[in-house]
């Protein structure tokens, strides 16, 4: 182990929370309001007995000391007192989009063998058999669900529980506060929102809506919104709706994560917020972090768009260069790493993974940057193949993996605003466009398509990928 691994295995070994996780002594916030949806509302008291009344209900139908457990992540209350409870009963939980295909949920299935499937409320057996489960194991969240790959990442209660105290430590969360579901319950994004009102003891109010709906801003108003959350796509589409002329007296900050978005509109969005006396911060984070990494306080965010800031409470960033030495000197760039409470456990893409897991002292986040003179990082460019779309992280050779596997060989390239995908000798590159939208659950406006005679290899058999960029630029 490097002397830097050593390091970050006691200071992680060593961390200890300042107050009971997020999901437990739920009571203690008494008759504050936890959860709104609709006409239904709850305290957390009464979000304490839900858990506990379905707590019950899992241990009757599974009889198990541990059960994994799939859970539709549904942006309602519902869902919410389901997780809640699997994590007081330490069951581990695999978060699917609600939406799932079929397809995709029997390959989960056949892969990860889950005792008990949850939607809605409602608890399916699939099998009763005990498994072997990582005791520090509590939650899985898809790294790119949208390709359809199975590879997950694990977390644990600590983890959650940490990047949870760690956002409250630096975002202004009040127990007074109320904010709205603006994203995926089962996108880590979304779910650390969730998380950290809870740790706060404030309010959510769950919501379908569309962020661009007249009807999510009339609730907005209504309910009284103090925050809210977006990722690069939501803010783009805010700012042609003229969000800036909004009147939203409640709204105190908004936050804006999951990809980068264009400096221009950072700077637009902090002139905004600094006119109306909010606030907004930008946040940088992965999955594999549990959710959050860095923030960058709202009164830099004017005059530094382009930077994610410093590392939250408790995590700490180091720069390393080619030959994996540690950069101290400002305006030099290395591959970005992390180390804090909140790196995951691990990778899995099967069930055999879950039994066990090797620590995980530094994560790579394989994003290249830059530390400047007030020591905040700037992202200048990825090492790795991935882009990042409407706040999902997509690796471009999953997608060619995933084209490939239904018979269509090609070659994918792309940034943050799009992806390009060349496809060998396709006919109908519109429909190819459409079933792939669907696949990735993005946009199709965002996936530039073209058909090519061949797929170019380098003179050392490599894919060519520089002479497929020519043929989108021509």
């Amino acid at each position: 182990m490097t002397a830097l691994n050593a390091q970050s295995a006691e200071a992680n070994s060593s961390y200890s929370l300042t107050s009971p996780y997020f999901f437990a002594e739920l009571e203690r916030f008494g008759q504050r309001v936890a959860a709104i949806e609709g006409a239904t509302q709850l305290t957390y008291a009464e979000l304490a007995q839900a858990c506990g009344d379905f707590a019950q209900s899992l241990t009757e139908r599974s009889g198990l000391t541990r059960a994994l457990v799939f859970l539709k992540a549904h942006n309602d209350i519902a869902t919410l007192v389901a997780y809640l409870a699997c994590q007081q009963q330490a069951h581990p939980v695999l978060l699917l989009d609600p939406n799932i295909s079929a397809e995709k949920l029997t390959k989960l299935q056949g892969l990860f063998q889950p005792n008990l499937m949850i939607d809605r409320g409602e608890i399916a057996c699939c099998h009763l058999k005990q498994l072997s489960l990582a005791p520090k194991l509590a939650l899985l969240l898809s790294t790119s669900g949208s390709t359809g790959a199975a590879k997950q990442v694990c977390l644990s209660a600590l983890n959650l529980a940490a990047n949870a105290q760690s956002i409250c430590a630096y975002l202004p969360i009040q127990a007074q506060d109320k904010t709205i579901t603006t994203l995926p319950f089962f996108y880590s994004y979304g779910l650390s929102v969730i998380n950290s009102h809870l740790q706060a003891g404030a309010c959510i109010v769950f919501n379908q809506l569309s962020l661009l709906s007249r009807e999510f801003w009339t609730l907005f108003t209504t309910q009284h919104i103090t925050s809210f959350a977006g990722v690069p796509y939501s803010y783009e589409m805010l700012l042609r709706l003229r969000f800036d002329t909004m009147r939203l007296p409640s709204l105190r900050y908004f936050t804006q994560a999951g990809g980068k978005l264009a400096t221009e509109k950072v700077s637009l969005l902090a002139q905004c917020a600094q006119a109306k006396g909010q606030q907004f911060f930008v946040m940088y984070g992965q999955t594999e972090a549990t959710a959050r990494m860095a923030y960058l306080p709202s009164e830099r965010v004017a005059y530094k768009p382009s930077a994610i800031g410093q590392a939250i409470p408790s995590g700490e960033f180091l720069l390393m260069d080619a030959t994996q030495h540690t950069i101290t000197a400002s305006q030099q760039e290395g591959e970005l790493y992390y180390r804090g409470p909140n790196v995951m456990l691990g990778y899995a893409s099967e069930l055999a993974e879950l039994s066990g897991f090797e620590t995980i002292d530094v994560l790579a986040t394989g994003d290249l940057a830059y530390r400047d003179d007030e020591g905040d990082y700037v992202i200048v460019g990825r090492c790795k193949r991935i882009i990042k779309l409407f706040g999902q992280r997509l690796d471009l050779d999953d997608i060619e993996a995933l084209l490939a596997e239904h018979g269509h060989p090609c070659y994918c390239l792309g940034n943050d605003t799009k992806l390009q995908v060349a496809v060998k000798n396709h006919t109908d590159v519109n429909a190819l466009k459409t079933w792939l939208s669907q696949q990735l659950q993005i946009h199709a406006s965002v996936i530039e398509l073209k058909s090519v005679a061949v797929l170019p290899l380098t003179a050392n058999g490599k894919k060519d990928y520089p002479a497929i960029l020519e043929v989108f630029n021509d």
